[in-house]
């Protein structure tokens, strides 16, 4: 290979006078102007990755209210469907924070159902999550397909940490460029007790919900 020339002739205050090879300048002017695309490029795989984080949680606990209606676990179908109802969106979507819920501190009061659906949740995920992914005929691109099943091994990882998705959505090194690419809660320990605080405040309405929502479905369960 070539060795392209180049030799500095002056240097004053900072500026450099350079004799150098066509080129090689060439070779300079185009990796600079690619730079920003390169930079550009990876800022947007990072956004897509960071949105697709997001869907993750909701496509998996909707998968999961289906599969534990098909298999009549008639209290952790119960369970969920408070959830569900309780919220105050339109499209009432499911969240992080609904697993949080399930996950989150135990209340004496729903403890059974609580913790049934924790391990139904569980059984879930090394059963059917990914059967239930490849079956889905709304999701046409196979690498999507793929990229949900990968991400089923994260779900099941959170399952063995002391407080389980707590911080399974956490804010990426890049979003100090980008402020508004994540909108979910990261929850670290300084605000974990006004967080535990404000699932206690929810248990205690949806209990409430749950219990009245058993009364009236009692004959069916």
């Amino acid at each position: 290979m070539q060795q392209q020339y180049f030799q500095i002739l002056k240097k004053n205050n900072g500026r450099v006078i350079v004799e150098l090879e066509e080129q090689l300048l060439e070779t300079i002017i185009n990796n600079y102007q690619l730079i920003p695309q390169i930079k550009n490029s990876s800022l947007s795989t990072q956004i897509l990755e960071s949105k697709f984080q997001r869907r993750i949680v909701p496509f998996f606990l909707n998968q999961f209210m289906h599969w534990s209606k098909q298999m009549n676990y008639k209290q952790v179908e119960c369970y969920l469907k408070v959830i569900h109802n309780r919220k105050t969106s339109k499209q009432q979507k499911w969240e992080l924070g609904d697993l949080q819920k399930i996950f989150g501190p135990i209340n004496s009061r729903t403890k059974c159902i609580q913790t049934e659906t924790q391990q139904r949740w569980k059984e879930f995920l090394y059963s059917q999550a990914e059967i239930a992914v490849v079956n889905n005929t709304k999701i046409k691109d196979q690498l999507v397909k793929r990229k949900y099943i990968d991400a089923i091994n994260q779900l099941k990882k959170e399952l063995y940490k002391k407080s389980p998705y707590r911080k399974f959505l956490s804010i990426p090194n890049y979003q100090n460029n980008e402020q508004n690419i994540n909108t979910d809660i990261y929850i670290n320990e300084n605000n974990l007790t006004q967080f535990e605080d404000l699932i206690e405040y929810s248990n205690q309405q949806q209990d409430r919900s749950f219990i009245s929502y058993m009364k009236d479905n009692q004959e069916s369960i």
